[in-house]
């Protein structure tokens, strides 16, 4: 129990206690009722969304990773540059100036083709004669007739040179108007008369002939472009749905 003396020396302990009780209690209740304070980024360090910087500072974008020569594909196949030719047609002035333009960068893209014509045909010539094989032994099997590693290889080897030649020759000149109709023509024939073999050929001798006609379609529907590509799709697909020849089963 605390005592009062009526000497105001004996209480000087008492009243320097008390004044430092009453100095710490708001500073103590201050420091339990404060909130921790929210540090927001300056400006400077915020990281605004926007394109990557290339070694030498400039905006680098993902369309800059597209090979040019890819580029005027996707240009060419869209339609954009048949609309610049109408233009330049009709005789507009800055349409046809950019039209100008992209046929002479494609023309000095196709002058400096890093792979020759000749090598392009021969690697799909192996690709093909490897499809060419594939079916030449899933027709054997399919009439039970035994074949060899050996004799596939020879078969391949014989259609070879025939395979290298439509290659290169439509490879060659697959952007004129009149080769792409040609090869629409072909391909939708070859995958119709394959259907028609599948169909309604008994024999296995007409039977041969599925393997190159096959062949001979996938190639053609591949290096076609797209619309041409759909069309014979959906020609074949028709054929093997309505089957114009059921009568002769």
């Amino acid at each position: 129990m605390v005592s009062i003396s009526e000497d105001e020396r004996d209480n000087e302990p008492l009243i320097k206690s008390l004044k430092e009780l009453t100095a710490t209690e708001p500073q103590s209740a201050a420091s339990c009722s404060k909130e921790p304070k929210l540090e927001y980024p300056s400006a400077s360090r915020i990281v605004r969304a926007g394109p990557k910087l290339d070694a030498s500072g400039k905006p680098h974008y993902l369309i800059d990773d597209i090979p040019d020569n890819e580029k005027l594909r996707l240009i060419r196949e869209s339609g954009i540059m048949k609309k610049y030719s109408k233009d330049k047609d009709h005789g507009a002035g800055s349409d046809a100036d950019d039209y100008d333009g992209l046929e002479a960068l494609q023309a000095q893209y196709d002058a400096e083709e890093r792979i020759p014509t000749w090598m392009d045909a021969l690697i799909y010539t192996v690709a093909l004669a490897a499809v060419y094989g594939l079916f030449e032994a899933l027709v054997n099997q399919q009439y039970n007739v035994d074949v060899g590693f050996v004799e596939v290889l020879q078969r391949m080897a014989k259609a070879a040179p025939a395979i290298y030649c439509i290659v290169f020759a439509t490879f060659r000149y697959r952007k004129l108007r009149a080769v792409s109709l040609l090869m629409l023509l072909a391909s939708c024939a070859s995958g119709c008369y394959f259907i028609h073999l599948n169909l309604h050929s008994p024999r296995l001798g007409i039977m041969r002939r599925a393997p190159g006609l096959v062949t001979m379609w996938i190639y053609l529907t591949f290096l076609m472009d797209v619309r041409p590509s759909i069309i014979s799709a959906l020609v074949v697909g028709l054929f093997w749905m309505f089957d114009p020849f059921k009568s002769d089963i």
